[in-house]
């Protein structure tokens, strides 16, 4: 089963998705969370000799302290280019900034942008989200 990595420095957002997703099937042994991108970004780096244990779904959060979504994904392609991480990366944002949407077109990494609030519906629409 899929490792989903919840990146959003709302707490509320965090716990309200990890509900969602045990409503459709993911079970919390499967959920990480974190508060930026630099606390996924320490566990990737702690994890380069088991790449297999690393989150396989990212659903990620552009507006956070530390290291914001962009920032993430910049560090992320450095990442995945000298460690083959691949996971599938999901845009979840309240921001309503059309830039944003078109910068996320931009990077092949990105599999969708949606933007908060989010339901169960929306999460049944990533693909392979529960097998």
């Amino acid at each position: 089963m899929n490792k989903i990595a919840i990146i959003d420095d709302n707490m509320v957002f965090r716990k309200i998705t990890k509900m969602l997703l045990n409503k459709i099937g993911v079970p919390d042994t499967n959920i990480l969370l974190f508060k930026n991108g630099n606390e996924i970004y320490e566990l990737m780096n702690n994890k380069i000799n088991s790449i297999a244990d690393l989150p396989n779904i990212l659903l990620l959060d552009l507006n956070m302290p530390i290291m914001n979504g962009w920032e993430f994904i910049k560090a992320y392609k450095n990442y995945k280019k000298a460690y083959n991480y691949t996971p599938k990366i999901y845009i979840i944002t309240s921001s309503v900034d059309d830039k944003d949407y078109k910068k996320a077109t931009k990077f092949s990494d990105i599999e969708g942008f949606f933007s908060k609030p989010i339901d169960k519906d929306i999460l049944e629409k990533i693909p392979n989200i529960v097998s």
